[in-house]
């Protein structure tokens, strides 16, 4: 699943605003709008696969769970279904210099300042991406699962939504609606902390009430939330440990020189400790003395430490990325400190006056 979700920021042109970049998103939200089909629609249509209705169904109960027990704002969001053609509906930019991980930002109307640039087209982003490069700084490219537009528009469920498990589902959703309930202007690793938080944490709740705390739904939920934890563990040591350097009075040349030393360290680690597991695991099998919850645990271990692995070439980017998304235990004791009320918990933070 990816992870990347993030309110779309070309809307900003169907507000009357100028710029060829703005003009372009504009348009393909439009085309959207006008494109998507009523999910009462979709469920009527003999034409389409059961296993799609299914799927859209089963966003209604989720975005209705949502909205009931956990007090996220009421829409029309996720009523309304578009087919992508398979291809993925947005594409997102992010950079940061090579030496620190203060990001590179753009400024828009509405959702402020943000260190993330959406399009549509892979080319368009692609070319943007040629241009920072060529300034000398890290760059991120990554397609979007979802986004949000805060309400101005009606969100709708994308075709590449239908192959998601039940529990990435739950969690994509709640994130979005999330983003339509709660958003500070600017604010982003504050909103998309946020938002991760809720959507895992809401997802722990949808599957406990729909299928029961002992369920395989649940504990696949569980483990999905574990996986998406150990990763961004991950991240967080690996940003502290070059943020260190970053802040190091070293010249600037040696820091560059130390990153890609810590970024080698990093990735063998990982690898040996991915390679220590599975030996054990085989040589457990081999001996006999591994039953069958002894297997289904360490195949999930296995699966945790892979999913860990970085994907593609490090860069300060692509950790920032993964850091700005990975602040569970934050949310979690605001959560809890709010008693596990989730409109005692969203009212606390609608008081917060500045990024945390």
């Amino acid at each position: 699943m990816v992870r990347f979700v993030a309110p779309l920021l070309g809307l900003a042109a169907l507000q009357g605003l100028g710029g060829c970049y703005l003009l372009k998103q504009g348009i393909g939200q439009l085309d959207i709008l006008l494109s998507s089909r009523s999910v009462e629609e979709v469920l009527r249509d003999p034409s389409v696969p059961e296993a799609v209705k299914e799927k859209v169904a089963l966003i209604q109960e989720i975005r209705e769970f949502g909205e009931r027990e956990m007090g996220l704002r009421p829409s029309d969001n996720y009523t309304t279904y578009y087919d992508t053609s398979g291809r993925p509906i947005t594409f997102i930019v992010t950079a940061c210099p090579r030496d620190s991980f203060r990001p590179h930002t753009w400024w828009f109307p509405i959702v402020g300042e943000v260190p993330y640039k959406g399009f549509f087209s892979r080319e368009d982003a692609l070319a943007e991406a040629r241009e920072l490069r060529a300034e000398g700084l890290d760059v991120s490219l990554g397609s979007a699962a979802a986004y949000s537009t805060l309400g101005y528009f009606r969100d709708p469920i994308l075709s590449t939504m239908i192959d998601y498990s039940e529990e990435e589902l739950a969690s994509l959703i709640l994130h979005e609606l999330t983003h339509g309930t709660i958003y500070l202007p600017g604010g982003t690793d504050f909103n998309e902390g946020l938002a991760n938080f809720t959507g895992w944490q809401g997802a722990l709740e949808f599957a406990r009430l729909k299928h029961g705390q002992g369920s395989p739904e649940y504990d696949r939920t569980v483990q999905a939330f574990a996986r998406e934890q150990v990763r961004d563990d991950r991240a967080l040591a690996l940003f502290r440990r070059l943020d260190l350097l970053y802040r190091s009075g070293s010249p600037r040349e040696e820091k560059l020189v130390q990153r890609e030393k810590i970024y080698e360290t990093f990735k063998e680690e990982r690898r040996r400790e991915l390679e220590t597991e599975r030996e054990g695991m085989y040589a457990r099998i081999k001996s006999g003395l591994a039953g069958e919850d002894d297997r289904l645990a360490s195949s999930e271990r296995l699966r945790r430490l892979e999913d860990s692995l970085p994907e593609g070439p490090l860069n300060n980017a692509v950790i920032l990325n993964q850091r700005r998304y990975g602040r569970y235990e934050e949310f979690r004791r605001r959560f809890e400190k709010a008693g596990g009320d989730w409109r005692a918990f969203f009212s606390a933070l609608e008081g917060a006056a500045e990024k945390p």
